[in-house]
């Protein structure tokens, strides 16, 4: 199905917690220096940029490695919720 546009939908306070959660993780992991995760939510269009992940490290192979990381978390668990919007009609991912 082609997909219009989706519906991203998120318990701010669970967000924050899980959002920080990985970027701690990642930042002992690959030992950063610091990272920085945003990402949009509400109704959005498919050409919209919805993830923003920056890394910082002594080490670029250590910035890529945990940007990785981060990115794979963000599309398997972390707590957002989204809806597909269709030609007709719609679906909960």
């Amino acid at each position: 199905k082609k997909v219009k546009s989706i519906n991203l939908e998120v318990y701010k306070e669970m967000g924050i917690k899980s959002l920080s959660y990985i970027c701690e993780t990642a930042q002992k992991k690959w030992n950063l220096i610091d990272s920085l995760v945003i990402h949009r939510y509400g109704n959005l269009i498919i050409s919209d940029k919805i993830v923003l992940v920056a890394t910082f490290s002594m080490h670029r192979k250590n910035s890529i490695e945990a940007c990785n990381y981060i990115v794979d978390y963000l599309k398997k668990e972390a707590p957002f919720w989204k809806k597909e919007f269709y030609e007709k009609n719609s679906a909960w991912l």
